[in-house]
C-alpha cells in the first residue's frame, strides 16, 4: 500500500475543516451542558446530604419503636405460649374422654355381635338338628337311636354355651 502524499494533505484539511465546524457549532452547547450537569450534580448531592440526615433520624426513631415492638412481641409470645399449653391440656384431656367414650362403645358394639353370633349359631345347630331328625326319621329309628341322638344334640348344644 502506497501512501500518496496528496490524498494526506486533503485528509489533514478535511479533519481540520470538520474540526473547525464542529468546535463553531457544539463547543459552546457542550459546555453548557456539561454546566447545568455538574450543578444538577451538586444539587443532588446536597440532596442527598438532606437525605442522610433525616435517614439517620427516622433510624434512631426507629431503633427506639423497634426495642419497644420487642418487649412487646416477647410479652405476647410469653401469653401465646401459656394459651397453647393450655389448649394442649384441654384438647389431652377431651381426646382421653373421647377415646373412652370410642373404647365403651366398640366393647358394646362387640359385645352386641358376639350375642348375634351365638344366636345365629344356635339358629343353625337348630336346622342341622331338624335336619339329622329327618334323616334319621327316614329311616326306622329305634328306642335306642332316639335315645343317643337326644344326647348327642343335648350335648352339642350344651358346649355352645
Amino acid at each position: 500500500m502506497e501512501l500518496n502524499m496528496f490524498d494526506l494533505i486533503w485528509a489533514i484539511i478535511n479533519f481540520l475543516v470538520i474540526l473547525a465546524i464542529l468546535y463553531r457549532l457544539f463547543y459552546k452547547p457542550v459546555l453548557r451542558f456539561m454546566d447545568s450537569r455538574r450543578d444538577e450534580i451538586a444539587r443532588n448531592i446536597s440532596e442527598a446530604e438532606e437525605a442522610r440526615t433525616e435517614a439517620a433520624a427516622l433510624l434512631n426513631e426507629y431503633r427506639e419503636k423497634l426495642a419497644g415492638a420487642e418487649q412487646e412481641a416477647q410479652e405476647i409470645v410469653a401469653r401465646a405460649t401459656k394459651a397453647g399449653e393450655e389448649a394442649r391440656l384441654n384438647l389431652l384431656e377431651a381426646g382421653r374422654d373421647e377415646a373412652a367414650t370410642l373404647l365403651e362403645k366398640a366393647r358394646a358394639e362387640i359385645q352386641q355381635e358376639r350375642d348375634e353370633a351365638l344366636r345365629a349359631l344356635r339358629q343353625e345347630v337348630a336346622t342341622l338338628a331338624v335336619m339329622a331328625a329327618e334323616k334319621i326319621l327316614a329311616r326306622t329309628v329305634t328306642k335306642e337311636d332316639h335315645t343317643r341322638l337326644v344326647e348327642q344334640f343335648l350335648n352339642e348344644v350344651g358346649e355352645v354355651h
